[in-house]
């Protein structure tokens, strides 16, 4: 019980230093960190390692331990990431790592109910929040659809926005799944993190209030800075179907 309530306090000491650092701060070395907690190092290290699970802390190889930006909790609505940030208070921005013309794959045909081989307008962006890199976003559309989008209006605003101001086209839902996995090396630079870091790959076709398929997109957001919550509902139960048993 004293080895648990000594382990508690630490852990307790510890998310105290957390909050005051903030986002991005850097704690002291190890060695520091045990005398001035007075605890052995090896408890230090698994209360630390708990705290990094937890998506807290951040240890970076030959640079030290860091706190970890508060991860961003995504409700499921239809929001474009523009819109979900601001409504965070957070400011959006964007990088366009390519923007092409290219044609439709079998799978991603079918998802936006075009024939194999139609003219895409493909959109590969890192989505960032307050200047953090957050997503690496690929954006397939119709370019029957989306002629005349300009490269230039991708860099800040909503894709939504755009679709709906210049497009007349208007989001009316979205079929969504999340899986979770591992960023290549690739990935892992653009978004600036550890390679092989876990991510959380979101895919999604929205379709518009005339019921056609608008958009298809693969999403990797940093686990260590998002993540979804869902909220559900029981149905209720006639109580003709409730056992007393």
């Amino acid at each position: 019980m004293e080895r648990a309530n000594k382990r508690a306090q630490l852990k307790h000491n510890l998310l105290s230093l957390i909050r005051q650092g903030g986002d991005g701060a850097q704690l002291p070395p190890e060695r520091e960190l045990s005398e001035r907690l007075d605890v052995a190092r090896e408890t230090l290290r698994r209360c630390l390692r708990e705290l990094e699970l937890e998506g807290l802390l951040e240890r970076r190889q030959g640079a030290g331990t860091f706190v970890s930006g508060q991860p961003v909790i995504k409700q499921p609505q239809l929001l474009s990431f523009s819109e979900d940030m601001q409504a965070r208070g957070l400011t959006p921005s964007s990088e366009v790592l390519s923007f092409r013309t290219t044609g439709a794959t079998a799978k991603i045909a079918q998802k936006l109910q075009l024939p194999p081989g139609a003219p895409l307008l493909e959109i590969r962006r890192l989505r960032m929040a307050n200047d953090e890199p957050m997503a690496l976003e690929t954006v397939y559309l119709s370019k029957a659809l989306v002629a005349e989008l300009e490269l230039s209006q991708l860099t800040s605003g909503s894709l939504y926005g755009l679709l709906h101001s210049h497009f007349g086209i208007q989001l009316r839902s979205a079929a969504q799944t999340i899986q979770s996995t591992v960023l290549t090396e690739e990935e892992a630079e653009i978004l600036e993190v550890p390679p092989f870091s876990p991510s959380l790959l979101v895919t999604r076709v929205a379709v518009s209030t005339q019921g056609q398929a608008i958009e298809y997109a693969k999403s990797l957001y940093r686990a260590d800075r998002y993540r979804f919550e869902v909220n559900v509902e029981r149905l209720s139960v006639p109580a003709d179907d409730v056992s007393t048993k």
